[in-house]
Protein backbone atom coordinates (compact mmCIF):
# COMPACT_ATOMS: atom_id res chain seq x y z
CA UNK A 1 0.00 0.00 0.00
CA UNK A 2 2.77 2.55 1.30
CA UNK A 3 4.38 1.62 -2.63
CA UNK A 4 1.35 2.28 -4.17
CA UNK A 5 1.38 5.58 -2.11
CA UNK A 6 4.69 6.77 -3.25
CA UNK A 7 4.11 5.36 -6.73
CA UNK A 8 1.32 8.02 -7.29
CA UNK A 9 2.94 10.89 -5.34
CA UNK A 10 5.58 10.43 -7.52
CA UNK A 11 3.94 10.10 -11.01
CA UNK A 12 1.48 12.94 -9.93
CA UNK A 13 5.23 15.19 -9.71
CA UNK A 14 6.93 13.73 -12.28
CA UNK A 15 4.44 13.82 -15.33
CA UNK A 16 3.51 17.57 -15.00
CA UNK A 17 7.36 18.02 -14.87
CA UNK A 18 7.77 16.12 -18.01
CA UNK A 19 4.72 17.65 -19.50
CA UNK A 20 6.36 21.38 -18.59
CA UNK A 21 9.33 20.49 -20.25
CA UNK A 22 8.73 19.02 -23.04
CA UNK A 23 5.64 21.31 -24.52
CA UNK A 24 8.10 24.20 -25.88
CA UNK A 25 9.73 21.75 -27.89
CA UNK A 26 6.29 21.28 -29.59
CA UNK A 27 4.23 24.32 -28.66
CA UNK A 28 6.18 28.10 -28.94
CA UNK A 29 3.97 30.78 -28.11
CA UNK A 30 6.80 32.82 -29.61
CA UNK A 31 6.99 33.73 -33.31
CA UNK A 32 10.71 33.59 -34.41
CA UNK A 33 10.73 36.69 -36.36
CA UNK A 34 13.35 37.61 -38.88
CA UNK A 35 14.58 41.28 -40.87
CA UNK A 36 13.43 40.94 -44.65
CA UNK A 37 17.22 40.78 -45.50
CA UNK A 38 17.47 37.49 -42.84
CA UNK A 39 14.57 35.82 -45.08
CA UNK A 40 15.81 36.39 -48.06
CA UNK A 41 18.97 35.34 -47.26
CA UNK A 42 17.90 32.22 -46.19
CA UNK A 43 16.89 31.20 -49.89
CA UNK A 44 14.31 28.90 -48.59
CA UNK A 45 11.48 27.27 -50.46
CA UNK A 46 8.75 28.29 -47.38
CA UNK A 47 7.13 31.53 -48.21
CA UNK A 48 7.84 34.55 -46.49
CA UNK A 49 4.99 36.34 -44.18
CA UNK A 50 5.62 39.89 -43.61
CA UNK A 51 4.08 41.66 -40.62
CA UNK A 52 4.68 45.83 -41.18
CA UNK A 53 3.66 47.92 -38.54
CA UNK A 54 4.27 51.43 -37.31
CA UNK A 55 6.36 52.21 -33.56
CA UNK A 56 2.90 54.15 -32.35
CA UNK A 57 -0.02 52.62 -33.67
CA UNK A 58 -2.19 51.56 -31.41
CA UNK A 59 -4.43 49.08 -33.81
CA UNK A 60 -0.88 47.57 -34.80
CA UNK A 61 -0.09 47.14 -30.74
CA UNK A 62 -2.81 45.11 -30.39
CA UNK A 63 -2.52 42.96 -33.12
CA UNK A 64 1.02 42.09 -31.94
CA UNK A 65 -0.05 41.53 -28.29
CA UNK A 66 -3.76 40.02 -29.12
CA UNK A 67 -3.13 37.45 -32.06
CA UNK A 68 0.89 36.67 -32.54
CA UNK A 69 1.01 35.63 -28.87
CA UNK A 70 -1.41 32.70 -29.91
CA UNK A 71 0.39 29.50 -29.65
CA UNK A 72 -1.22 27.47 -32.50
CA UNK A 73 -0.37 30.61 -35.11
CA UNK A 74 2.85 31.23 -33.68
CA UNK A 75 3.83 27.23 -34.38
CA UNK A 76 2.22 27.77 -37.91
CA UNK A 77 4.41 30.24 -38.49
CA UNK A 78 7.65 29.16 -37.46
CA UNK A 79 6.77 26.12 -39.12
CA UNK A 80 5.19 26.69 -42.29
CA UNK A 81 6.78 30.01 -43.22
CA UNK A 82 9.95 32.86 -42.78
CA UNK A 83 7.65 35.31 -40.57
CA UNK A 84 9.62 38.91 -40.72
CA UNK A 85 8.42 41.90 -38.67
CA UNK A 86 9.67 45.33 -39.87
CA UNK A 87 8.53 48.53 -37.31
CA UNK A 88 9.05 51.72 -38.44
CA UNK A 89 8.85 55.02 -36.56
CA UNK A 90 6.97 57.71 -38.43
CA UNK A 91 3.19 58.06 -40.34
CA UNK A 92 5.17 59.15 -43.64
CA UNK A 93 7.77 56.25 -43.72
CA UNK A 94 7.66 53.75 -45.47
CA UNK A 95 9.36 50.10 -45.99
CA UNK A 96 10.55 49.42 -49.65
CA UNK A 97 11.57 46.32 -50.75
CA UNK A 98 14.22 46.75 -53.14
CA UNK A 99 13.83 43.15 -54.48
CA UNK A 100 10.03 43.62 -55.55
CA UNK A 101 8.22 45.84 -57.89
CA UNK A 102 4.88 47.33 -57.47
CA UNK A 103 2.60 47.49 -60.98
CA UNK A 104 4.83 50.68 -62.17
CA UNK A 105 7.83 48.37 -61.78
CA UNK A 106 9.07 50.66 -59.27
CA UNK A 107 10.60 49.43 -55.54
CA UNK A 108 7.72 48.01 -53.85
CA UNK A 109 6.32 49.91 -50.96
CA UNK A 110 3.66 50.59 -48.52
CA UNK A 111 2.57 52.87 -45.85
CA UNK A 112 -0.52 51.75 -44.11
CA UNK A 113 -0.47 49.93 -41.05
CA UNK A 114 -0.62 47.23 -39.71
CA UNK A 115 0.14 45.55 -42.82
CA UNK A 116 0.28 41.93 -43.82
CA UNK A 117 2.26 40.81 -47.06
CA UNK A 118 3.35 36.99 -48.62
CA UNK A 119 5.78 36.69 -50.57
CA UNK A 120 6.67 33.55 -52.57
CA UNK A 121 9.63 34.28 -55.62
CA UNK A 122 8.98 37.47 -57.34
CA UNK A 123 5.17 37.40 -56.14
CA UNK A 124 3.44 38.74 -53.31
CA UNK A 125 -0.01 39.88 -51.69
CA UNK A 126 -0.69 42.42 -49.50
CA UNK A 127 -3.58 42.88 -47.12
CA UNK A 128 -3.91 45.92 -45.25
CA UNK A 129 -5.77 46.90 -41.35
CA UNK A 130 -6.51 44.34 -37.90
CA UNK A 131 -6.34 40.79 -38.85
CA UNK A 132 -7.53 38.52 -36.41
CA UNK A 133 -6.09 35.16 -35.66
CA UNK A 134 -9.12 33.55 -37.60
CA UNK A 135 -8.50 35.66 -40.67
CA UNK A 136 -5.00 34.87 -40.55
CA UNK A 137 -5.05 31.74 -39.97
CA UNK A 138 -7.51 31.63 -43.28
CA UNK A 139 -5.08 33.77 -44.85
CA UNK A 140 -2.27 31.36 -44.50
CA UNK A 141 -3.97 28.41 -45.18
CA UNK A 142 -4.05 29.49 -48.91
CA UNK A 143 0.30 28.90 -49.13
Amino acid sequence: MKLKSIVLIAAAIIIPSLYAAVTPYFYTSEVKWHSYEEARALQSNKPIFVFAKMRFCPTCSTMENDVFTDTSLAKLLNDDFIPVKETTNFMFSSFVFNDLKDQEGKELSFKGFPAIMMVEGDNYAIAHGYKSIEQLTNMLAQY
